[in-house]
C-alpha cells in the first residue's frame, strides 16, 4: 500500500500487520520513523485499512519533543483545498485532536473526540476515496521535533467492551451492532416497570450512563443475549423483551432453567405483563 502523497506530504513506506489490542484484533498500519522539524510543512500519512468503523490510536516514539502535535482525521479523504480541515464539511469532514507527544512516549494514545473514549470515525477507502489519519508539523515551535510510528485502526469486534456495554452483534460492514448494558438491572420488574426501568441512568454503571438511549429487546435481539449469556454474564431465569402480543401478554425468554433444562432458550408470547422478571437493555448503532 502507498502513501497518498501530494508535494507537502513525504513519501515513506507503509506496512499493514494485524495486532491484539485489549480483546480486539486491530490492523497497524506502519510508517518508516521519520523525524519532522516543526516549522516545516513536511507531513505523514496513514491510510484506512477499509471502508467501515475504526477507533485511532497513535504510537508516540519515545524521542518526540512536540507539546501540540495535530493530527487529522480525513474519514473521507481529503479535502481539494490544502491544508483544509472543518468537521461540518459535507464531503470531506476533517477533526482535528491535538496531542502532547511528550506526556506519553513510546505508548499507544487514542485520538478521542471530548476525551470519549467510544470516539471512531467511519472510513471510505476505495480506489476513489483514501480515508485517512495525517500530521502536520507546520503549526509547531521550530525547536521542537515530531517524531511519527504506527497508526492503529481498531474494529470493533463481538465481546469488546464497546459504547457503555458489550457489543454482542455486528453487522457484516462493521456499521451496525447491538450492545447489550454491561449488567441485568437490578431486581426484577413487571412490564411497563421494565420499559421505565431502562429509561434510568441509575441503573447503569459509569459506562453505561454515558448512554441514554437503552431500550428493551426485540425478540430477536434477546435471543442474541441469550446465545451469548455467559459473555454478558446474564443471571437471570426469565427476561422480558419489550415486544407486546396483547394487552395483558408480551413476548418472553426463558434463560437457564435448572428445574427444566430443556426449556433453556425457549421463547413464548404469552408473558404476563404483571410478572416479575429480569431486564438486560440493550442499545444499537
Amino acid at each position: 500500500m502507498k502513501l497518498n502523497t501530494l508535494n507537502r506530504y513525504l513519501a515513506l513506506p507503509l506496512a499493514m500487520t494485524a495486532i491484539s489490542l485489549g480483546t480486539a484484533q486491530a490492523l497497524e498500519v506502519k510508517a518508516s520513523n521519520s523525524v519532522l522539524q516543526g516549522g516545516s510543512n513536511s507531513s505523514v500519512t496513514w491510510p484506512a485499512p477499509a471502508s467501515q468503523p475504526y477507533r485511532v490510536y497513535v504510537r508516540v516514539p519515545a524521542d518526540s519533543t512536540a507539546t501540540n502535535a495535530l493530527y487529522r482525521v480525513y474519514p473521507n479523504g481529503l479535502p481539494a483545498t490544502a491544508g483544509a480541515c472543518s468537521s461540518t464539511d459535507a464531503t470531506t469532514p476533517c477533526f482535528e485532536i491535538p496531542l502532547d507527544t511528550t506526556q506519553s512516549p513510546g505508548e499507544w494514545v487514542q485520538l478521542t473526540l471530548a476525551n470519549d473514549p467510544a470516539t471512531q470515525w467511519d472510513f471510505t477507502q476505495n480506489p476513489y476515496v483514501n480515508g485517512n489519519v495525517t500530521v502536520n508539523a507546520s503549526n509547531l515551535n521550530s525547536s521542537e521535533v515530531l517524531s511519527t510510528g504506527s497508526v492503529l485502526f481498531d474494529a470493533p469486534n463481538i465481546g469488546q467492551a464497546y459504547q457503555g456495554g458489550i457489543l454482542i452483534s455486528l453487522s457484516k460492514d462493521g456499521k451496525h451492532g447491538l450492545i447489550a448494558a454491561n449488567q441485568d438491572l437490578p431486581g426484577t420488574y413487571n412490564f411497563q416497570a421494565a420499559k421505565q426501568a431502562v429509561k434510568d441512568s441509575a441503573n447503569y454503571d459509569a459506562e453505561g450512563q454515558k448512554y441514554s438511549d437503552w431500550r428493551l429487546p426485540t425478540v430477536a435481539e434477546l435471543n442474541t443475549i441469550y446465545q451469548h449469556q455467559d459473555l454478558v454474564k446474564a443471571t437471570g431465569t426469565f427476561y422480558w423483551t419489550g415486544v407486546s402480543s396483547s394487552k395483558t401478554l408480551a413476548w418472553i425468554q426463558i434463560f437457564r432453567y435448572s428445574s427444566y433444562p430443556a426449556y433453556s432458550g425457549f421463547q413464548a408470547n404469552d408473558g404476563y405483563k404483571t410478572g416479575a422478571l429480569s431486564v438486560r437493555p440493550v442499545r444499537v448503532f
